[in-house]
């Protein structure tokens, strides 16, 4: 990535960085997101609240 011009950094690939560069993104901005954890990573989202998918469906993310 030497050299690359990026309109945003977002630290953190989690749930609030990911909706976050996917939304920056959308809106033409250019966008990375570092994460230090390895994926497939543990995370919470089995345990989602119900009202989230709104949320989700909203921002075209609940695929």
């Amino acid at each position: 990535m030497a050299g690359t011009t990026l309109d945003v950094v977002v630290i953190g690939g989690g749930p609030a960085g990911a909706v976050c560069a996917a939304t920056l993104a959308r809106r033409g901005r250019s966008v990375v997101v570092l994460e230090r954890q390895s994926f497939p990573r543990f995370h919470i989202g089995e345990s989602m609240l119900p009202y989230m998918a709104g949320l989700l469906e909203r921002l075209g993310l609940l695929d």
